[in-house]
């Protein structure tokens, strides 16, 4: 496939209009000025990442807070606004990280189920496989043996 380049007219253009230092860095410069500067931020902030001196810390709950909002999902998995509210109060939280925390808790709750529900379902599937093939097995003997008896009469 052919490249098309810029006309003749738009260099022209680009020569006059640029200042005599991006004349020559032009030759090296794949985009705009705004869009590598972007670029770049982006290269910075992943180094930083990487390197785990990332700008802002992901802040955790305390042990304290946790067992407090196991304890309290326990007794219900819905928040109701004045639990929240009361709950953050009581653990130094937003009422909006004790909602999302219930958000997360019940997600996690309803992988767990829904595991646990299909492991069971899953042995009983296991076991009536088992108890079929058996009983195909079992089929498969009583007919050879009608076949041979019919076959072969004792009389």
């Amino acid at each position: 496939m052919k490249r098309l380049s810029p006309s003749p007219s738009l260099d022209a253009f680009m020569s006059i209009s640029q200042p005599k230092e991006e004349k020559s860095s032009k030759k090296h410069q794949i985009y705009t000025k705004e869009f590598q500067a972007m670029l770049d931020g982006l290269d910075e902030e992943d180094s930083l990442e990487e390197g785990g001196q990332a700008t802002e810390k992901k802040r955790r709950l305390s042990m304290h807070q946790v067992k407090a909002l196991e304890k309290n999902f326990d007794m219900g998995n819905k928040l109701e606004p004045k639990r929240k509210v009361k709950l953050a109060e009581e653990l130094g939280l937003q009422p909006r990280q004790v909602a999302i925390w219930f958000q997360n808790r019940r997600a996690r709750w309803k992988t767990k189920v829904l595991e646990k529900d299909y492991a069971m379902l899953k042995a009983n599937y296991d076991a009536l496989k088992l108890d079929h093939d058996n009983l195909e097995k079992e089929k498969l003997g009583l007919i050879t043996m009608v076949s041979v008896y019919i076959s072969n009469p004792i009389f």
